[in-house]
């Protein structure tokens, strides 16, 4: 127990020590390294990976400024494979709320108890990527549903079954569902100018993987498989605009401001728009290479023209193909999640806080060579966010670093 100074030391009253048991799982194997300072008190994330057995392991982490691991929670109440978690959100209070994809939303008390989950079986409108609770104790989030048709006009099968991504609400009230923002209400799937990663064997038409709120009213959808972001109104009748891709309102006078693959589009309060960019190709003269990026884009709506106004990129350029997650802090600065790697038993994933000029304050890199090999999936971390300023009420403190 202690207390800051005006001085910036600390005070502190009585001492005492304890041990805690050993982190389990795919924790206890974990290796890490830090640098530098995060000017969060707690960063919390998630971290999982599927074995070749069918076995997967789900956990949310809370780690401190210096990367410790002084939380977490794992979740072994769902289908063992084919539920990744996506997506976690602190309830004010203090409860955090999460997806399991195919399976539910699920609340937690800091203790680990589960206290309300919404369950919705596999089949249309089935959870998976994002939510958003809202004040009103309702919740948004992105429901996946099957489209049969015919698309033998573009070469495909006559008898074609698609995944579509649209966004329900759901009323925990009611327990009623309701489809608020269909994309068949905007687009043609059949028209090929409205598609771009389009597998015949596998149709997965827009991937959407991120819904965040607007400051300005109305929300942000994140359209990986269209290379795409696009803002809705508020009551979800209209497409207010559509920042690349196919059908694109903004044009690039820099090309390699464009993006591709991209996930957790937010726009700032300055109208900005800020992603996490997988595919960054690296200028010519640089080799041309792939790599990824966080990246924030001003939008001028008079010339319809997209420019780049900020963006991270390590000095080292990392490729996360998968996942991965850029936010805004408060202060400013940034809080990148670099989540997959190329080889996930010789590349470590990585968790970057950058400032307003890009440079690096604080990395916190983790690599699992040991467990890699028995994953078919990750080790993998979708997401990372500022996390509270305690886990149940705690002061936290902040002791120079040694």
């Amino acid at each position: 127990v202690g207390v800051e100074k005006p001085d910036g030391t600390f005070a502190y009253g009585a001492r005492g020590e304890f041990a805690t048991g050993a982190l389990p799982g795919i924790l206890a194997t974990m290796r890490k390294e830090t640098s530098g300072e995060s000017s969060q008190d707690l960063i919390l994330s998630d971290y999982g990976g599927e074995f070749f057995d069918n076995r997967a392991e789900r956990r949310i982490v809370m780690m401190d400024a210096l990367g410790h691991i002084v939380w977490h929670y794992a979740d072994d109440k769902a289908p063992l494979a084919g539920s990744p978690m996506r997506s976690v959100v602190v309830q004010p209070n203090g409860d955090l709320m999460y997806m399991l994809r195919r399976c539910c939303l699920r609340r937690i008390t800091p203790l680990g108890e589960i206290a309300d989950e919404i369950a919705i079986p596999p089949g249309n409108d089935w959870p998976h990527h994002d939510f958003l609770p809202l004040e009103d104790g309702r919740t948004l989030y992105i429901g996946r549903y099957f489209f049969a048709f015919d698309d033998s006009a573009n070469g495909g099968d006559d008898e074609t079954t698609a995944r579509v991504d649209a966004v329900n609400l759901y009323d925990p009230a009611t327990g009623e569902i309701e489809r608020v923002w269909d994309p068949m209400d905007f687009w043609d799937i059949r028209d090929p100018d409205q598609r771009l990663t389009w597998d015949p064997d596998k149709p997965d038409w827009l991937h959407m993987n991120s819904l965040s709120a607007s400051p300005g009213g109305g929300y942000i959808l994140t359209l990986r498989n269209l290379n795409q972001i696009i803002s809705v109104s508020p009551d979800f009748r209209a497409v207010r605009w559509r920042l690349g891709g196919p059908g694109g309102g903004f044009r690039f006078p820099d090309n390699s401001d464009n993006f591709a693959g991209q996930h957790t589009a937010t726009e700032l309060p300055n109208g900005n728009a800020l992603m996490f960019n997988n595919y960054a190709r690296a200028p010519a003269s640089e080799g041309g290479a792939i790599h990824s990026r966080a990246l924030e884009l001003r939008l001028d709506f008079e010339s319809a023209t997209a420019v780049k106004a900020w963006e991270f990129s390590p000095n080292r350029k990392m490729r996360a193909p998968l996942a991965s997650s850029a936010y805004r802090l408060d202060n400013g600065n940034t809080l990148v999640n670099f989540g997959t790697s190329e080889d996930a038993a010789t590349i470590p994933i990585a968790i970057i806080e950058a400032d307003a000029r890009g440079r690096e304050i604080f990395r916190l890199e983790t690599i699992d060579p040991q467990t890699a090999a028995a994953l078919s999936r990750g080790p993998y971390r979708y997401r990372a966010y500022p996390g509270p300023k305690s886990i149940m009420g705690e002061m936290m403190l902040r002791p120079p670093r040694r």
